[in-house]
């Protein structure tokens, strides 16, 4: 991409694990809270909704969210680009989106209507689009490109890590919901913080050369990425491994309820009464396995992109994913999907630390990285219309093969084709290694 930009501060940059961990520290909230949430709000969800409907609106829930997300990051991503505060470019809006994600996760927690759910949860996403749009630009902007695969392999780490520590605290508070929210809210607050006094902008960048906000042209330009063939190939490819990933998450709790362990509770299986007997807690489980099989991936991915290069990685991680998803979705044995835990959680793992340097490479020196960064994670938002749109068809496939559930067979042998795919189409990408 072209080098429109003044020459910008470092932002305090270090090259130690601390300060890489403290300026990753809101993706660990970032992941905490979206992880715990979709298990969460979906079993609230199936407590007020009619039986035989709950995939349909959980699904609507989630599409509301995401259509709002497939603007929010670009829009304020771009807002920051432009924002002269003495604070800097990025930090108000961290601050201010982490703020108001913690009071929208409370409002949440209270909510006990569907009429509630849909309002609290869109309340979240613009929320955490106010600060994540604008944050997602640290690592291309401030990281040099022969640091960002150890910084990468370490936000992939903590991605993960919060995953597991949510499980746990899952496990913790499964009784309490209200208490889950309120440490989610806490956690992004001081999370945000961390960062904010973590990174040092200088006040009032002139980062662009018109720094008049001007509507027209900004309107114009803001789409400007997807002139470049290798942004478009890098959001095609993420698009289609989020698409396998929301797939999977969305529906994996009413997956296991449904499908997975009736046949355990009536036949008599080795796996715990306490698992047996609540989705949340299995689902839990099986994403324990996933967050620390991913974890130990993304420290050796973090290493591995930067010697044998981003496009391979990604590849090897996207079929891994693809060969570990379709016995999931064609063998509903719980026993078989914790094994099947392990090389997805590698996949993963190895998959998210490797994609943040690639696409920080393809966006080379363009100054606008906050807008640009926010219309790449637009390619994580838009695949959670769809997954939520196919709640609906989930649904009617289930009612056609009553008591089989063939349903969710169907929608998960779809999302291992996403991965299949998005992996594959990473090799059009020329600008990264």
């Amino acid at each position: 991409m072209p080098d429109n930009r003044e020459p910008i501060r470092n932002g305090g940059f270090r090259d130690t694990t601390s300060w890489y961990t403290a300026v990753s520290s809101l993706w660990f909230a970032n992941s905490f809270k979206w992880f715990i949430m979709f298990f969460l709000l979906a079993g609230q969800v199936e407590n007020v909704v009619p039986g035989g409907e709950k995939n349909s609106w959980w699904g609507r829930i989630v599409m509301v969210g995401a259509i709002w997300a497939m603007i929010g990051p670009g829009l304020f991503g771009m807002l920051s680009d432009r924002c002269q505060s003495r604070f800097g470019r990025r930090r108000p809006f961290i601050a201010i989106g982490g703020a108001l994600t913690g009071l929208s996760l409370i409002f949440l927690g209270l909510a006990g209507q569907v009429w509630m759910f849909f309002v609290g949860y869109l309340l979240v996403q613009i929320s955490d689009d106010i600060a994540m749009g604008p944050y997602s630009a640290i690592v291309p902007e401030y990281i040099p490109e022969e640091s960002r695969g150890r910084a990468a392999g370490i936000m992939g780490l903590l991605k993960l890590m919060a995953q597991f520590v949510a499980a746990l605290c899952g496990v913790l508070l499964a009784k309490n919901i209200f208490g889950l929210y309120v440490v989610m809210a806490m956690l992004n607050v001081v999370c945000a913080l961390w960062v904010f006094f973590t990174i040092k902008e200088e006040p009032f960048i002139r980062s662009i050369e018109n720094t008049k906000f001007d509507l027209a042209h900004s309107v114009r330009n803001f789409w400007s990425p997807f002139r470049h063939t290798d942004f478009r190939w890098i959001w095609i490819t993420s698009f289609l491994n989020a698409f396998g990933f929301y797939m999977i998450l969305t529906y994996l709790r009413f997956y296991l309820s449904d499908r997975v362990l009736p046949p355990l509770r009536e036949s008599g299986s080795i796996v715990p009464d306490f698992i047996l007997k609540d989705p949340l807690v299995a689902a839990i489980v099986c994403a324990v396995i996933i967050s620390i099989s991913g974890g130990f991936a993304a420290l050796m991915a973090g290493r591995w992109v930067n010697k044998i290069g981003r496009k391979k990685v990604v590849i090897g991680a996207g079929w891994l994913m693809f060969a570990a998803l379709v016995p999931f979705a064609l063998i509903p044995n719980y026993l078989v999907i914790l094994a099947l835990a392990v090389p997805f959680g590698m996949g993963y793992g190895a998959y998210i630390s490797s994609d943040w340097a690639l696409v920080s490479d393809v966006l080379g020196d363009d100054i606008e990285y906050g807008k640009n960064m926010g219309l790449w994670q637009m390619s994580v938002a838009t695949p959670q219309v769809i997954s939520g749109f196919l709640g609906t068809l989930l649904d009617f496939l289930n009612r056609q093969w009553a008591g089989q559930y063939y349903g969710y067979t169907a929608v998960f042998l779809i999302a291992s084709f996403g991965f299949l795919f998005g992996s594959t189409l990473v090799k059009r990408i020329k600008g990264s290694s």
